[in-house]
């Protein structure tokens, strides 16, 4: 997944860079970005599910 993110992403800079796609950053950086943030959220909730056990405890 990971491989796919970088590659896509270094494809849409190159597109935009070379001006065949009119997008902004923000969509030519989206893949890094969904994958950072997918990772931020298991990270969240398996921090908050480890509070919870804790908790439970």
């Amino acid at each position: 997944m990971k491989f796919l993110a970088i590659v896509l992403t270094i494809i849409f800079a190159i597109a935009r860079i070379m001006g065949l796609v009119g997008w902004s950053w923000w969509a030519v950086l989206s893949p890094v970005l969904v994958y950072c943030g997918a990772w931020l959220l298991i990270i969240i909730i398996s921090i908050i599910a480890a509070l919870v056990m804790k908790w439970l405890d």
